[in-house]
């Protein structure tokens, strides 16, 4: 949410620039260099409001909270399908059967 804010405002303030920066030298399209000097030409005037909160974050982890607790039902699950399943004992036909009736 706050990244976005940030974007936001810098997107705010250079659109204009760049516009305008067009519109004088009838520009329809510019270049990335082009883009670039407007930039450094208005970086200056950028001004970015500091926020609160940003010295407190909750590090990122690749694993949510709740992995472990899906992991497990999962592990329980497919546990409990081997145990129940006698699959040596089915034909294709009434395995895939079985299949298609779990939800």
């Amino acid at each position: 949410m706050r990244i976005e804010c940030i974007s936001l405002a810098i997107i705010n303030h250079f659109n204009p620039k760049i516009e305008s920066y067009a519109a004088v030298n009838h520009i329809s399209q510019l270049s990335e260099e082009q883009v670039l000097e407007v930039v450094r030409a208005n970086y200056d005037t950028l001004t970015l409001k500091l926020q609160d909160g940003l010295d407190q974050y909750e590090r990122y982890s690749e694993q949510h909270k709740e992995a472990a607790f899906f992991k497990e039902l999962v592990r329980s699950i497919s546990t409990n399908v081997r145990r129940n399943l006698a699959f040596h004992t089915l034909s294709q036909e009434v395995l895939l059967k079985e299949f298609s009736t779990i939800s």
